[in-house]
């Protein structure tokens, strides 16, 4: 007896779910009930406080879901517009990196031809010259010149600023190495 009552009840309980989506159905295709206005399709099921609950809640979440797809269109526009950006910072890195590639080639050169200068000079003159450079800039020259001219320059130099240079080429060396 129990088994029959909670079954029948059960199917009640389903007819009444199954209307209630019905009524959402047609509200969220725009058709309400004949002789029911749209505003009032929730009032069709539900009465009084309850369905001005339901009516405010709807209202909300419409709001809501335009607000959202506003937002959303904006991210959209701020989106293209970082990635306009992005790409103009690419290409802006890229001709930059053309421009130091260039230069350190123009500033090879360069070196390669006060090597080859300082190479044909006596290496008691280069010496004194390379004497007065700063040394960093002198170890790039003589790490540029022929080994034996510039063994021979190295020799003609103050100690003090020999030893300097030498242990600069050697951290150059080490540097590589890693």
């Amino acid at each position: 007896m129990k088994t029959r009552a909670l079954l029948v009840l059960g199917v009640v309980f389903f007819a009444s779910f199954i209307g209630r989506i019905a009524v959402l159905a047609s509200e969220a295709t725009g058709k309400a009930s004949p002789g029911v206005e749209q505003g009032d399709a929730v009032g069709a099921c539900v009465d009084g406080e309850l369905a001005s609950a339901v009516k405010d809640r709807m209202y909300s979440l419409d709001r809501r879901e335009t607000a959202i797809a506003d937002r959303e269109a904006e991210l959209k526009t701020y989106e293209a517009q970082i990635d306009k950006r992005l790409a103009e910072l690419e290409e802006a890195n890229g001709a930059l990196q053309d421009k130091i590639e260039t230069v350190k080639e123009s500033r090879n050169e360069d070196i390669a031809k006060l090597a080859a200068i300082y190479e044909g000079m006596k290496p008691d003159q280069a010496g004194k010259i390379i004497n007065e450079m700063d040394s960093k800039f002198a170890a790039g020259l003589l790490s540029a010149m022929n080994n034996e001219q510039a063994a021979r320059v190295v020799a003609s130099m103050d100690s003090e600023k020999a030893y300097l240079v030498s242990v600069i080429l050697a951290n150059r060396s080490q540097q590589l190495a890693q």
